[in-house]
């Protein structure tokens, strides 16, 4: 139920008779008004002013009622309510007439009241058979002198309102208040409840446009043909620091400061786009002219600060990351007690301060993608995204696509809309471009476009989208061997080599592998569940050279894990399951293993194609057993020309 208030202001207590009869009378009579399909329900309440109390008078209604001179006060006190004048009508005037007539005898009439109350009442001598005298009051403040004058011209009567009849009885004359009827009284109550359902919609429709206006992330200023200012919402305050808080009405010239914004606003340019400067600040500008049946009526200007668009940029494109593109590690999280892995790290964390370039070079399960994300997450671009892509995991035609994304319609099973590729991806972050030797000419020549303009130009487009991001990439190959054998372009070599870093193997840091073994098998599990390992199948452990490294010694303890019948791992368990578990065996394992394991003489592509046979052609269990990572065992594939369906 919507509830309106109707305010009856009014110079004394039951000045309009019977008017809450008339409102029972007249809610009783009339069709049930709704908003919206709610029921509304109308609430009469009489507030008692005059003189110049009505001018401060603070008002909360959806509608005032009122007569003469108070609601020509009320009206230029400029109240936002909207106001009814409650009539006297010429029945009104006769009865008023025909009263003083019977009270006081067939004597002249001084008629005194605001022009809208009694205008034409001496037509009504001949109808009354009294003699009428009318003096128009403008201001209540004239009412003795035109009591007065009143007098001086031979009237014996006054009929006027409840103050100058006050005044007019002092001076001995007989008075009689103007009334009103309870015809003209229902009229005007009319016409408040209408007024009051126009003003609701209208003040719910302003209450929208001006929540929407405040709410746009866009500025908005907008001007009369006079220059006067007729919106103004907050992001136009907050972006141009204007702290007046009445701007509706005010001149523009008075509220915007002088140059090409205020320009914009006051030329009769239609619409226009431009990047314009305002007191320091770099605004993106749209302005149109406002237009009424065709005439122009005003003009309208919508900003942004060039600053704020970027932020807003890299928040929505952070948002839109659907595939988590966030860099989940820190330089805390690399496991190290050599002084090698140590100082690699402080290598790094001085590099991560930079905006340069960085080329991770290690073997297979170094953890280059680790240091990666640590550089990312130690830079200033950290609250940026971290767009990671395995460079020899996908063909050279998905890769592009995926690297520089396509527009609609830019090859056969093109997305709708198109797709970003992950360079728009990483804007304002970091992209980490893994194994990034194996990708082809074709590719390195338009990454290296990318590396020099700052921009790339999706497939199938002709525009080119500006990118801020970093670039890390990663590689277990030697490029600059690449580079000598044309495999590799020179110029997108030193591009990526700014800054290198060389993560060690993790034979080369045996004292690393006690530490790493043990957070890798109490990985995950409670310690009741824990299972325990020896100091000496971890010092067995400690000799093995691990070519597969960190990521190979990992998959071996989740092995030992899930095949260890009992909580306690010992020197037979990890001989038992290591054997068969890497390509290349330690030398003094091979050669005292050559009978038990004919396969240690084979080719990597026989080893790798007898396992593929083994576990038929499953390549999860296949890379398991070889202890390398299903994108190694990809590349492989690859590099031997095995690969299979």
């Amino acid at each position: 139920m919507i509830n309106i208030k109707i305010n009856m202001v009014v110079p004394c207590n039951n000045f309009i008779e019977h008017a809450f009869e008339t409102f029972k009378e007249h809610n009783q009579s009339e069709t049930t008004d709704r908003i919206n399909d709610e029921v509304i329900q109308y609430e009469l309440e009489e507030i008692i002013a005059n003189g110049e109390d009505l001018r401060t008078l603070k008002l909360d209604a959806d509608v005032i009622m009122s007569r003469g001179i108070t609601c020509q006060i009320l009206k230029e006190s400029n109240q936002k309510i909207p106001i009814v004048d409650i009539p006297v009508q010429g029945l009104d005037l006769i009865r008023c007439l025909y009263d003083c007539k019977s009270r006081f005898g067939n004597k002249k009439v001084g008629v005194i009241g605001s022009t809208n109350m009694i205008y034409g009442v001496e037509e009504l001598t001949d109808i009354v058979g009294l003699s009428i005298k009318s003096f128009i009051m403008n201001n209540i403040s004239e009412s003795p002198s035109l009591v007065d004058k009143a007098a001086s011209e031979g009237c014996e009567i006054i009929l006027a309102g409840i103050v100058t009849c006050d005044y007019a009885n002092k001076k001995g004359l007989h008075a009689s208040i103007i009334r009103t009827g309870k015809e003209s009284f229902r009229q005007s109550l009319s016409e408040a409840k209408r007024l009051a359902l126009v003003s609701r919609r209208e003040q719910e429709k302003t209450q929208l446009y001006q929540t929407i206006l405040n709410y746009a992330y866009e500025g908005v200023i907008a001007i009369d043909k006079k220059d006067k200012i007729t919106a103004f919402n907050t992001a136009a305050k907050e972006t141009l620091s204007i702290t007046n808080k009445k701007l509706i009405g005010s001149s523009v010239y008075d509220v915007v400061g002088q140059g090409k914004l205020r320009a914009l606003l006051l030329n009769t340019e239609e619409y226009t786009e431009d990047i314009v400067i305002y007191q320091s600040i770099q605004l993106a500008v749209k302005k149109i002219g406002i237009f009424l049946k065709g005439e122009r009526v005003g003009n309208m200007v919508a900003f942004q600060d060039v600053t704020g668009i970027q932020a807003m940029e890299r928040k929505i494109r952070k948002k839109m990351h659907l595939r988590g593109h966030i860099a989940k590690h820190t330089f805390d999280d690399i496991l190290h007690r050599s002084s090698l892995v140590k100082e690699v790290i402080e290598t790094a964390k001085s590099f991560s301060e930079v905006e340069s370039n960085i080329l991770i070079v290690g073997e297979t399960g170094t953890g280059k993608e680790v240091f990666a994300q640590s550089i990312h997450n130690h830079s200033n671009r950290k609250h940026g995204p971290f767009v990671a892509i395995n460079c020899a995991a996908l063909p050279d035609n998905l890769l592009e696509s995926e690297l520089f994304g396509y527009v609609e319609g830019a090859f056969t099973g093109a997305m709708k809309g198109g797709k970003p590729g992950f360079f728009e991806l990483a804007h304002g972050g970091t992209i980490f471009l893994d194994e990034i030797g194996e990708i082809s000419p074709q590719l390195q020549s338009r990454l290296l476009r990318v590396l020099q303009e700052r921009e790339i130009m999706r497939i199938g487009d002709d525009k080119v989208i500006p990118t801020d991001v970093r670039v890390l990439s990663a590689t277990n190959k030697n490029l600059l061997h690449l580079v000598k054998a044309a495999e590799f372009r020179e110029d997108l070599y030193y591009r990526l080599d700014v800054l290198k870093i060389t993560l060690p193997p993790l034979r080369q840091r045996k004292e690393d592998v006690p530490l790493l073994i043990n957070a890798f098998i109490h990985e995950g599990f409670s310690p009741a569940e824990r299972s325990i390992i020896t100091d000496e199948a971890i010092k067995w452990l400690s000799e093995w050279r691990w070519e597969g490294n960190i990521r190979q010694l990992k998959n071996f303890c989740e092995r030992l894990i899930v095949l260890s019948k009992d909580k306690v791992i010992d020197t037979k368990d990890v001989k038992n399951w290591l054997e068969g578990s890497s390509l290349e065996m330690n030398e003094r394992e091979e050669e005292q293993s050559q009978t038990r394991f004919p396969n240690a003489e084979l080719s990597e592509r026989e080893k790798i194609l007898n396992i593929l046979k083994h576990v038929n052609y499953n390549k999860g269990k296949a890379a398991l057993k070889l202890g390398i990572s299903r994108t190694t065992l990809w590349r492989k594939l690859k590099e031997y020309n095995l690969e299979t369906n």
